[in-house]
């Protein structure tokens, strides 16, 4: 059974997570190593720990993700460092909000709903995610108002957290998408029954 986590996972250890969880083939400690840019005896730390933990299994002759948990886990001691967000509102498609902001800022990743229905499609979205930085003024120009809350807003843009992050991105619809772990750790973020759905969608779901 899974641990309740309190110390939250650097950028190295997130990035050798996204690249396990996007290996559908065991993967072996040296190349996860070089995809997150860590040393083995780090990984092997990192492996460690998720392995107790009943994230990953050794299987000769590399790992394997435990897809089922892996997300949980990950949100619990990544995604959820991202308490930094700046909330927005607009009447209108979600999709097409996201379009206005893509084409007016091209290097933003997206995740939450939008994201989730370009990779698999699914119900109509309500929120997305956008990584990246958008000025005030563009949010204004692209008819956004503040929203008070996140439960009221369309649109939550949060800051990019690390380089790793952003070379994991992946090209979808004319559009950046964050990783398909992240993306998932974002639908349960979100919360709701439809997320969670969607969620587990992804479990087979390779990149």
């Amino acid at each position: 059974m899974a641990t309740t986590r309190t110390r939250r996972w650097g950028a190295g250890k997130a990035a050798m997570v996204r690249h396990l969880y996007a290996t559908l083939q065991p993967a072996m400690q040296v190349d996860l190593a070089v995809h997150a840019g860590v040393s083995q005896p780090a990984v092997s730390q990192y492996l460690s720990s998720l392995r107790e933990n009943g994230d990953v299994s050794f299987e000769d002759p590399g790992w394997l993700a435990n897809r089922d948990q892996l997300p949980a886990s990950y949100w619990q001691g990544y995604a959820s460092r991202f308490v930094s967000q700046s909330c927005w509102y607009r009447i209108g498609a979600v999709n097409a909000q996201v379009d206005d902001l893509v084409e007016r800022k091209p290097e933003l990743i997206v995740s939450g709903d939008v994201a989730a229905d370009a990779v698999r499609p699914w119900k109509v979205p309500v929120v997305a995610i956008v990584y990246g930085s958008v000025e005030d003024s563009a949010m204004d120009e692209l008819g956004f108002v503040r929203a008070d809350t996140a439960a009221a807003a369309t649109v939550l843009v949060r800051p990019v957290p690390d380089d790793s992050f952003v070379s994991d991105a992946l090209d979808v619809r004319a559009m950046r998408v964050a990783a398909h772990l992240h993306l998932v750790a974002d639908l349960i973020g979100l919360g709701g029954d439809d997320r969670l759905e969607a969620a587990v969608r992804f479990v087979s779901l390779g990149q």
